[in-house]
């Protein structure tokens, strides 16, 4: 299953160029200010999907007791959303991993305007290949990517990262445990068409996986009505910049398989057969 698409260290390169380097330009039109592609928790309906989004972040940041002193380690940091709230809001030092040259250089030249270049570090790395010890670790919906095969090296990873007593909070999407077993023997839309290497776990996977990997699960928090919000939300603004976006060389059929991407996503959401959370451990 999947054996085109496995995430080792050429594929894994090659699934996130599939996803995430369409262009920066063309994520910057309908995310939001802070451009973040992962769910955003509301604490009330008034608030924006930007104010959610550094919501989850503070969250995330609560979970491994981000402070001034925290040596942290993101794997997968996205346009450096997260790296950014931690440094400037909470005086943390945080070493970031991707494997997408664009999304590392809209995230340096983001530390620079925002003088962060002391606190941050972006690098172009492949998480099995990071060495290094850190108070805490943050992974926002990047484990999606991983693939069934390399799960236990990236919770090995987590592990070998952590210093003792050391957190890590991880925002994962998770699929109903009754549905695992056939989800996993095929391949759906989001496979095919938006994730190739993607792969939801159930909860009772990901606890095996904690388990196996020696760390602690110490809880988890769910949310998947905020992520289908957010989904909403970032369809309405896709659709609105639309006219912009076709100007980028994308065309109508795109249009209309980003749509269902994200209407799919916000129904998985909104009835359950999906969920968001984010799981605390740690290495006790």
């Amino acid at each position: 299953r999947h054996i085109f698409n496995r995430n080792s260290r050429e594929g894994a390169k090659k699934n996130i160029m599939a996803h995430y380097d369409l262009g920066n330009d063309f994520y910057s039109l309908w995310l939001d200010p802070s451009m973040t592609y992962s769910s955003a928790i509301f604490d009330s309906p008034n608030m924006s999907l930007e104010q959610g989004q550094h919501n989850k972040y503070s969250n995330i940041c609560d979970r491994i007791s981000a402070g001034p002193s925290s040596e942290i380690l993101e794997i997968g940091c996205g346009w450096g959303g997260f790296a950014e709230y931690a440094a400037k809001h909470r005086g943390s030092k945080v070493t970031c991993l991707t494997i997408s040259p664009s999304q590392r250089n809209f995230a340096m030249q983001r530390m620079q305007k925002q003088g962060l270049n002391e606190r941050v570090e972006i690098r172009l790395e492949d998480y099995r290949d990071h060495k290094g010890s850190y108070d805490g670790v943050a992974s926002i919906e990047m484990f999606e990517a991983v693939g069934e095969s390399y799960w236990p090296s990236y919770f090995a990873k987590i592990f070998e990262s952590l210093k003792q007593g050391g957190k890590a909070a991880l925002q994962i999407i998770t699929i109903d445990d009754h549905l695992f077993p056939r989800y996993r023997k095929r391949v759906d839309f989001i496979q095919r068409h938006i994730f190739p290497g993607g792969m939801l776990p159930s909860e009772t996977a990901l606890k095996d996986q904690f388990q196996s990997a020696g760390l602690r699960h110490d809880g988890v928090t769910y949310f998947g009505q905020d992520y289908a919000r957010t989904c909403r939300e970032w369809a309405r603004d896709f659709n609105a910049n639309w006219d912009t976006i076709s100007k980028l060389d994308f065309d109508e059929p795109f249009r209309r398989m980003w749509n269902f991407y994200l209407s799919y996503c916000e129904a998985g959401f909104t009835d359950g057969r999906i969920n968001v959370g984010q799981f605390q451990v740690s290495k006790a």
